[in-house]
């Protein structure tokens, strides 16, 4: 008898491995850490400009030891944050969490390596993800599991299994609706938000690039007399450029419109064409698709 169809399971976050649930956790900390640092850095090196452009201007020293003091602020945070290294952990966890949750939805929708016809799924899954593991290890990624039982198997949850055991037709649908319509909402709704910081962003930048064109007119002219802002304006327009550098706002809209794009074709496929002998292939194109490594491919044709 047929087992209940797909649309009556939700799978979410607390169903993956226990594993993904916490590189996920420690990915958002160690990204947060690291644009804070970054922003911290842009904004005390503005307020030194500004400071040592002041002390130019006005009769005392005091504007001097405080830009020298912002100044020497500035470095300790670069060598703060080149100790903590929270990129380099951000981008380790994060590509940890997406593997280990990729392994599990080709698992659960016998995609990929785990087809319908796989002998053993359970230890082939314990095998690639530790291998995957592996390899993360060696750029710096450092694993939280204690002891054995978090290892390979032990990783696969009740949910998962429940779902493998599924027939075709239900796990197409809990697939397609909980992981490729998930994505597609997911990267749909990145590429609006990257495009709206971008237009924001690169606005900014071009009226302080304005102001600092007129003050040095002004400047030239006489009219502002000893003030000149040109270049705190300039310091704060280059700040605004290399904020959207860290950020990479325009390189993301174009790389997550791409995959969204493309995500949506194989949707459509996989809904209406594919069929369950072609399903484990489009399954693995899928993650294929939303895998980090293939938006940073994509990012470097955006930037």
């Amino acid at each position: 008898m047929a087992a209940t169809p797909g649309p009556s399971t939700t799978v979410n976050d607390d169903d993956l491995p226990p594993l993904f649930q916490v590189n996920d956790r420690m990915a958002l900390v160690h990204q947060g850490e690291s644009f804070r640092v970054v922003r911290t850095q842009l904004v005390v090196l503005l307020l030194a400009t500004a400071t040592a452009s002041m002390s130019e201007r006005v009769n005392s020293r005091v504007p001097s030891w405080i830009a020298a003091v912002l100044y020497v602020l500035t470095i300790a945070i670069g060598v703060h944050a080149s100790r903590r290294r929270s990129r380099l952990h951000w981008q380790a966890h994060r590509a940890a969490a997406e593997v280990i949750k990729s392994l599990a939805w080709q698992y659960m929708a016998h995609g990929g390596p785990f087809h319908s016809r796989a002998a053993n799924p359970e230890a082939l899954f314990a095998t690639r993800l530790e291998e995957r593991l592996s390899e993360l290890r060696k750029v710096g990624w450092e694993d939280q599991r204690e002891g054995t039982a978090g290892h390979g198997i032990g990783q696969i949850t009740p949910m998962m299994r429940a779902i493998r055991a599924k027939p075709f037709a239900a796990r197409r649908d809990i697939y397609l609706r909980d992981r490729v319509v998930e994505q597609l909402i997911w990267y749909g709704n990145r590429a609006g938000q990257a495009h709206q910081a971008s237009v924001r962003w690169s606005g900014m930048t071009a009226v302080l690039t304005l102001l600092a064109l007129i003050a040095s007119v002004l400047r030239a002219l006489g009219v502002i007399g000893r003030w000149d802002l040109t270049g705190v304006l300039s310091a704060a327009a280059a700040a605004g450029v290399a904020w959207q550098e860290v950020r990479r706002h325009r390189p993301l809209t174009y790389a997550h419109s791409l995959v969204e794009q493309d995500l949506e074709t194989l949707r459509v496929a996989m809904s209406t064409t594919v069929t369950e002998e072609g399903w484990a292939d489009a399954v693995a194109e899928a993650e294929r698709l939303v895998s980090p490594q293939h938006t940073d491919w994509l990012v470097r044709f955006g930037s």
